[in-house]
């Protein structure tokens, strides 16, 4: 009976089996888009659906039209869009020096560079299609889009960076000492640390430069991974796509311009990647698996988020070498640089060693009173006993504060927030139905489907069940990078299987819609917002950081422990979090009433931000003692009170106190 049962799955197509799995699931899922309004919820059934569509109909036509040559661009615009890509790049480096700041004329021209970049890419005969070229293109727009951020920027962008920049790299540069990060849970994970500090010290320059000179440089140089992975899977072609589709990433611009120890375990876990996948497709010798182990004790000693994550991707590995063990697939796919049939690499040591490590590791890493594990999986298991539950996404502390249904402006900005990253799910659809063609099956891209897989799951399915507790917006630049390399696969299967006019029309579309929405999303321009009014800022004038360094001075800086809550410094999110991350005074964010009116904090501080940007507040209902973050423009007196005193304004920040506090 077994023998039969296995007989039978390995006649089966896998591909086409999954297929139409993805269709009936995203058929069933479709419904929830009426319990849940959930941006994810509402498109990504579709996008499924559409995916395995395509790729039903990319089946049908298996080799039909690979004798066929691809449509391409004339030998006169082949020559002249590369000029045009410099072109553009030297025009955003005006724009930005011009206008001071990442202006929407600097993101709606990023994102034709970044359009035309990629519609080289796919529409470049063979003959004039140069990847060493096209490779600086991507680069060289990859650096002026980050660092014309940095330079415009007279803050630090981000929340996360003050702790880690002023506070952690500034004390390790002002001992020479690692004990400037004593009792704090990155003294385990201090690489980024005494990388910015060393830079510092080596370059004779600011904290501030000697980040942007180290990290900073080093984040968008990932790029060259991605291709090379790719590379060792496709053809360069679309090595050169996966490298593009890759740099122009929301999230991944987000790491290149707030820097921090996420963008540092990123840059270390492409590479972990990449030597993955060169000892899964190549000849190896014990130098190249030395090398893997080597970058995995450097994400180790970085960041704990990333070390997880690289767990979630051996694990895969494993799961796939047990899988391809079962002998159901018949991998014939030729691999560059092999002689003799490869069998699945054994990563069950290296598993068990970085498990190992990690668990010692954070046996002793010191977090809120305990060890950095025991204090993670306490707060998991709250989660799963008090808020787990199937589409529980609501803080149930929310329940009993009203809030208006979202405008049309509201909802079209989400979609350009979120578009980028639908349009990416739907080419990895396509291409983890392609891996799973008996054909492609290696242990290389079974890992990387299984690892994109759960890597999602921990994405967008566990906080659809109400646990966030494994920090899911830290994981999608690390989910990008798997996704661009299955997409890869796809588009390059598509090109030679699919009806020349979808796959034109198609990839057409990918082209002019898929940098724009990456490079305008709220988490590609935290520095500058495309739509100010719904786009969170996280960077900070000169009047504003002047006001929290001349706060800090008019106060001599308490502690929170000094202070009674009375006292606490009252304000927006995120501008609370620089008074507090420096230093220079205990502050949290201002509550607003349901029923409006004005705050009653004692000690207030207001921005023009307030007026005219997105800052969060708390929105309060205190007759259902019920709570809620909302994005609201208040009005100066709503936070400053015509009955308080100002004890401090520079025309853009004004302090405000009680006059009996």
């Amino acid at each position: 009976m077994a023998g039969n049962v296995s007989g039978w799955l390995r006649q089966r197509r896998f591909d086409v089996d999954a297929a139409i799995i993805g269709l009936a699931l995203a058929l069933l899922m479709f419904p929830l888009r009426f319990v849940l309004d959930q941006i994810y919820v509402n498109t990504i059934p579709i996008v499924l659906g559409l995916g395995c569509i395509v790729y039903l109909l990319a089946v049908r036509n298996d080799d039909r039209y690979s004798a066929v040559e691809f449509p391409s661009v004339s030998r006169p615009v082949a020559q002249l869009l590369p000029s045009a890509v410099f072109v553009l790049s030297a025009m955003l480096i005006a724009i930005g020096l011009y206008t001071g700041e990442r202006s929407l004329p600097f993101h709606l021209f990023s994102a034709i560079t970044g359009a035309l970049i990629i519609f080289q890419i796919l529409f470049t005969d063979e003959e004039h299609f140069l990847p060493s070229l096209l490779l600086v293109e991507v680069l060289t727009l990859a650096f002026v889009v980050r660092f014309m951020a940095v330079y415009t920027t007279p803050s630090y962008i981000g929340i996360d960076i003050w702790t880690h920049t002023t506070q952690l790299a500034g004390g390790v540069l002002r001992q020479h000492s690692l004990t400037a990060m004593e009792g704090n849970k990155h003294i385990a994970a201090p690489l980024y640390h005494l990388l910015v500090a060393s830079s510092a010290m080596l370059y004779d320059v600011s904290l501030r430069n000697a980040l942007y000179l180290s990290v900073g440089v080093a984040v968008p140089m990932s790029i060259l991974f991605v291709y090379a992975t790719t590379k060792l899977l496709v053809p360069v072609r679309w090595a050169v796509f996966a490298a593009m589709l890759y740099s122009v990433g929301d999230y991944f611009i987000e790491w290149g311009i707030h820097l921090i120890p996420t963008s540092h375990g990123l840059l270390f876990f492409v590479a972990i990647l990449y030597a993955l996948l060169r000892i899964m497709q190549l000849e190896y010798g014990a130098r190249d698996f030395a090398l893997l182990v080597f970058l995995s004790v450097a994400i180790i000693l970085t960041h704990q988020v990333s070390t997880f994550i690289m767990l979630v991707v051996l694990g895969s590995g494993l799961v796939a070498q047990f899988a391809l063990r079962l002998d159901l697939f018949q991998a014939t796919a030729n691999r560059p640089g092999v002689y003799r049939q490869m069998e699945p690499v054994n990563l069950a040591g290296l598993l068990a060693f970085d498990a190992g490590l990690i668990t010692f590791m954070w046996s002793f890493t010191p977090y809120n009173g305990d060890s950095f594990l025991e204090t993670v999986l306490l707060y998991l298991a709250e989660t799963l006993r008090s808020s787990a539950g199937f589409l529980n996404t609501v803080d149930p502390s929310a329940e009993g504060v009203p809030l208006p249904p979202p405008t049309l402006f509201e909802q079209a900005v989400e979609y350009v927030n979120t578009l980028g990253f639908i349009i990416l799910f739907g080419l990895t659809v396509i291409g983890c139905l392609y891996v799973l063609r008996r054909r492609r099956v290696s242990h290389s891209v079974f890992t990387l489907l299984v690892a994109t897989v759960v890597m999602t799951v921990f994405t967008l399915g566990l906080p659809l069940m109400g646990i966030r507790n494994f920090i899911p917006q830290r994981w999608f630049a690390f989910l990008y990078v798997t996704m661009t390399v299955l997409s890869a696969l796809g588009v390059g299967y598509l090109v030679h299987n699919l009806d020349r006019r979808v796959a034109v029309a198609m990839l057409v579309l990918v082209a002019f819609i898929y940098p724009p929405m990456m490079m305008m999303s709220g988490h590609g321009t935290l520095d500058s917002p495309a739509f100010p009014s719904e786009q969170e800022r996280l960077t900070y004038t000169e009047p504003e950081m002047a006001a929290v360094h001349s706060i800090a001075d008019m106060t001599g800086s308490p502690e929170s422990s000094n202070v009674l809550p009375s006292q606490v410094l009252r304000t927006d999110h995120p501008y609370q979090t620089v008074f507090t991350r420096t230093h220079a005074y205990p502050a949290d964010a201002a509550n607003l009433s349901v029923n409006g009116g004005r705050t009653n904090h004692p000690i207030t501080v207001y921005r023009t931000y307030q007026s005219e940007g997105a800052p969060k507040f708390r929105m309060v209902n205190e007759s259902a003692n019920a709570s809620v973050p909302v994005r609201r423009t208040v009005e100066r007196d709503r936070i400053c009170r015509p009955g308080q005193s100002v004890l401090y304004s520079n025309g853009q920040v004004v302090m405000c106190s009680n006059r009996t506090t």
